[in-house]
C-alpha cells in the first residue's frame, strides 16, 4: 500500500465518500475475507449508532493505523447494512454521513468545499456577497431536498439559477454525498463470509427488541385517530366504511391500534364492518396481538409496510406508532407535554 500523508488520512476520514477515501480503500487491498478486527469493531459502532441516535463521528486521529481503521470501516458498515436489508436504515446511514458532512464542510477553506463539489461534478459559478455560488434548477433539484429551508420555493432565484450562501453551499454538497450514498444501498452481496452475517444478524436483534419495547403498548391516553399516520388512517377508513381489506392490512392496523392503546374489544368491533366479519376467529387473534393470550406483537415499522406494498406517504419516520406519537404530543397542552414525557421515561 502507498504511503498516505496524515493530511489525506484525516480528510478520507472525515468524508468518506471522497475521491481520496476510495483510493485509500482501493489500495489497501482489503477484502471481505482480511477484514482486521478493529475495522469490524468500528464498523459494528457504525451501524449500531445509525440504529440508536443517527450520531456517529469518530475522534480525529493523530495516528495513521486508527484513522485507516476508520477509514476502511465505512465500507464495511454498507455491507451489514446491506445484509440488514432496511429501507429505513439505509435512510438514516446516509442521512448520519449527511450530518457529519456538513459540520466538517461548515469548518473548511472555500477550496476544499469548492474541490469537493468537483468530485460530485457540480456545475456551479462563483457569485458575488452575500452570496458564494449559483447553479442552475437542474442542478441544484439533483438530491433530495430533506430540509425545509432549502426546498426550492425557499431559495433566491433569478433567471432560473440558485444562488447560495456558503453555509448552504456546504448543506448543498452533503446531501449530495446523501443521495448518493442511499443510492448506492444495498451493495451487491456476494459470498458474504459468516462473521459479517453474524454482526448483521445481533446488530438487527438488538434493533428489533428495541422497536418491540418503543412501540408496544405506550401510554398515549384515549385513542385518537386523527392523529394516526396516512397508512393506517386509509386501512382504518377501509374497515370503517366496510371494504375488505387483505391479512397484511388487518394485521398492520390490529397491532397498531393495540400499541396506541385501543382496548381490543373496540378493535374487534372495527373489523366487525368488514364483509367477511367471524366474531370467534377475530376476537381470538385480536386477542393474540393485543397480548390477552399472552405474547403481543408490535406494529411494523415503516420497512414492513413499504414490502406490504401498505405506504402511502413519506412520513420521514422509522415507525407509524412515532409518527402517532409525534402528533399527540403536538396537541398536547403543557401540562399533559410533562406529564406524558414522565411516562415515557419511566418506561
Amino acid at each position: 500500500m502507498q504511503e498516505f500523508s496524515l493530511q489525506e488520512l484525516t480528510h478520507a476520514q472525515k468524508y468518506p465518500f471522497s475521491q481520496t477515501a476510495k483510493s485509500i480503500i482501493l489500495q489497501s487491498k482489503l477484502t471481505l475475507d482480511n477484514i482486521p478486527e478493529p475495522v469490524f469493531v468500528v464498523a459494528r459502532k457504525m451501524v449500531v449508532a445509525t440504529y440508536v441516535d443517527n450520531k456517529f463521528s469518530s475522534k480525529i486521529s493523530s495516528y495513521k493505523e486508527l484513522l485507516l481503521d476508520n477509514i476502511l470501516a465505512f465500507p464495511v458498515a454498507k455491507i451489514i447494512i446491506s445484509i440488514i436489508g432496511r429501507y429505513e436504515l439505509y435512510r438514516k446511514f446516509s442521512m448520519m454521513v449527511y450530518n457529519n458532512s456538513f459540520q466538517n464542510l461548515e469548518k473548511e477553506k472555500d477550496e476544499v468545499l469548492i474541490d469537493m463539489a468537483g468530485e460530485f461534478g457540480v456545475k456551479f459559478s462563483l457569485s458575488e456577497k452575500p452570496f458564494f455560488v449559483e447553479l442552475t434548477i437542474q442542478d441544484y433539484l439533483t438530491p433530495d431536498l430533506v430540509e425545509s429551508f432549502m426546498k426550492l420555493v425557499n431559495c433566491n432565484l433569478e433567471n432560473g439559477r440558485v444562488y447560495l450562501g456558503r453555509n448552504d453551499f456546504s448543506r448543498f454538497i452533503s446531501l449530495l454525498a446523501a443521495q448518493q450514498l442511499k443510492d448506492s444501498l444495498p451493495v451487491p452481496l456476494k459470498d458474504i463470509p459468516e462473521s459479517l452475517k453474524d454482526i448483521a444478524e445481533s446488530i438487527e436483534k438488538e434493533f428489533t427488541e428495541t422497536v418491540r419495547k418503543k412501540f408496544s403498548k405506550s401510554d398515549f391516553g384515549k385513542v385518537a385517530p386523527e392523529s394516526f399516520p396516512p397508512c393506517m388512517v386509509k386501512i382504518y377508513s377501509e374497515l370503517s366504511g366496510g371494504l375488505n381489506v387483505n391479512h397484511s392490512a388487518r394485521f398492520a392496523i390490529a397491532t397498531f391500534l393495540a400499541s396506541v392503546g385501543m382496548h381490543a374489544e373496540s378493535i374487534v368491533n372495527l373489523f366487525r364492518l368488514a364483509p367477511n366479519f367471524n366474531e370467534r376467529t377475530t376476537r381470538y387473534q385480536v386477542d393474540r396481538i393485543a397480548g390477552e393470550k399472552g405474547k403481543s406483537y408490535s406494529s411494523p415499522s415503516c420497512d414492513k409496510m413499504k414490502s406490504y406494498n401498505l405506504c402511502v406517504s413519506n412520513c420521514k419516520v422509522p415507525h407509524p406508532v412515532q409518527f402517532y406519537s409525534q402528533e399527540i404530543f403536538k396537541n398536547k397542552k403543557p401540562n399533559e407535554k410533562n406529564l406524558l414525557q414522565e411516562k415515557k421515561s419511566s418506561q
